[in-house]
């Protein structure tokens, strides 16, 4: 062996030891923080009010619908065919819903179906435990996403919104 080749390896080690003493105080100074993971489901998070989860309808606070049939949350909807609705309007040419169906397997939570309706009816919930055992069973109606008149109410109450709707 030569001097050189063993000047080489010497540099090796004293650069493999340095390595290892910086991966050790790197250990060492996150060894005494608190942990920031949460032990979750046990631990649920504090999800921000602007938090986009499953998406829900309001209604008047007697219970109707408050969803006009304007198809505005479809159209805007960057996933095609995501957002399914069929009304008709009755005798007193009032809308009346007859399908709403929200795909929320595909849907990205964009928001932009909340932001475009021009009755505030359809709304983001801070519901995030979606996971289901069949695709069909994340298709959901009218019935799965409207909220009841009171907890209509209390949504509009929390997120500063008039919360009795006639």
């Amino acid at each position: 062996m030569s001097a050189k080749h063993n000047d080489i390896q010497q540099n090796r080690v004293i650069d493999g030891l340095k390595a290892i003493g910086q991966g050790m105080a790197t250990v060492f100074s996150h060894y005494f923080r608190p942990p920031i993971t949460l032990e979750y489901p046990e631990v649920m998070p504090d999800l921000s009010t602007r938090f986009h989860g499953r998406l829900c309808l309001l209604s008047k606070s007697d219970g109707t619908d408050l969803c006009v049939g304007c198809q505005a949350c479809a159209r805007v909807c960057p996933c095609t065919d995501l957002i399914q609705i069929e009304m008709h309007r009755d005798v007193n040419k009032k809308p009346v819903i007859d399908m709403f169906t929200i795909d929320m397997g595909r849907c990205i939570f964009c928001g932009n179906c909340t932001e475009v309706c021009p009755v505030d009816c359809i709304k983001m919930l801070p519901d995030f435990e979606l996971a289901d055992y069949s695709r069909e069973a994340l298709v959901l109606d009218k019935k799965d996403l409207t909220l009841s008149g009171e907890d209509s109410d209390h949504w509009r109450l929390v997120h500063g919104m008039e919360p009795l709707v006639q």
